[in-house]
């Protein structure tokens, strides 16, 4: 796996991760950190939404993008969709919401953020960090998160 790809999938520390009040839907990132995490691994990347998703009423209720990342002279595309978990009132508030939550899910879609939604299960970045070292390629070598 490319270098840059492999650093996508480290983990976020700790004093990052937050979580959802009530503790309902698992632990999160907040979108400027995930914003800046891409930035900081991947330099500039182009994002779009590409379809909003509205119900019956005409009230926005999700949204596609794709974002889309350079590695060397490779662009690399993926898509994310997005919800509004709670209406907000208004479709241009709805779709900051969704917005949100397709980037994250396509940013998840390279690694970046995997391990929020993996917990205890995440061992993709050992095993590829294991690799790059030479050491062992199984699946389950170095399966422990940072």
């Amino acid at each position: 796996m490319n270098s840059i790809l492999t650093e996508l999938l480290v983990p976020f520390p700790k004093d990052y991760i937050k979580q959802k009040p009530g503790g309902k839907g698992g632990d999160y990132v907040i979108h400027g950190v995930v914003r800046q995490r891409l930035l900081d691994v991947v330099g500039f990347y182009d994002w779009s939404i590409d379809r909003e998703i509205y119900d019956q009423d005409s009230k926005l209720t999700g949204c596609i993008g794709t974002l889309t990342i350079y590695v060397g002279e490779e662009a690399i595309s993926v898509q994310g969709a997005g919800d509004v978990e709670h209406d907000q009132g208004t479709n241009g508030a709805n779709l900051k919401h969704a917005e949100s939550d397709a980037f994250k899910r396509a940013a998840m879609n390279l690694g970046l953020g995997l391990h929020l939604w993996c917990g205890d299960e995440y061992f993709v970045y050992n095993k590829n960090k294991s690799k790059a070292e030479g050491g062992p390629s199984s699946e389950t070598a170095g399966s422990e998160s940072l």
